[in-house]
């Protein structure tokens, strides 16, 4: 997670290698996953303001949305509530593992509202925002992403130790 980066905006190839990267990860069925690469001063501005979570000054952002008509129509409910956010998950984690060899930095948001997203980006109804990507160069000698967060795991059942080590 980098949240300090120069003001260059990245070029338009590394930004669609960040497109190719995202649309390799999984998707259950296709004409799913939408995906929208801002490069508008104007409107990152509009997200930085509006988002609480978009603490950073990236130049860029890619939102990661949903069709939930598509999914519902393909995958049910559960497609809808459970299979779009797996696989928005999984397209923000390839873009995250593609950008360190791109020389990009980036910071998932996790703080806005749909509603507000969904206004900034002309989103209609039935498109979710899921993820929101800033996306930019990293400064020299950013700061240091805090290490450390491990999860809790288990050997078989749950609360049964698992005896590896990190």
């Amino acid at each position: 997670m980098h949240r300090v980066f120069t003001p260059e905006l990245p070029s338009a190839e590394v930004l669609d290698r960040l497109v190719y990267a995202a649309g390799r990860a999984q998707v259950a069925r296709p004409g799913i996953r939408h995906l929208i690469v801002v490069t508008d001063p104007r409107r990152v501005r509009t997200v930085r303001h509006a988002c609480p979570g978009f603490v950073n000054n990236a130049p860029a952002v890619i939102v990661i949305c949903s069709d939930l008509h598509r999914a519902h129509e393909v995958m049910g409910p559960r497609g809808v509530e459970v299979v779009t956010r797996l696989d928005s998950g999984a397209a923000a984690g390839y873009i995250t593992i593609a950008a360190p060899t791109l020389g990009i930095g980036v910071c998932k948001v996790t703080s806005w509202t749909e509603e507000v997203v969904q206004s900034i980006f002309g989103l209609p109804d039935h498109i979710r925002p899921e993820v929101l990507m800033a996306i930019g160069i990293p400064v020299a000698n950013h700061p240091k992403p805090v290490k450390g967060f491990h999860p809790d795991v288990h050997h078989d059942l749950f609360g049964q130790e698992w005896n590896r080590t990190w």
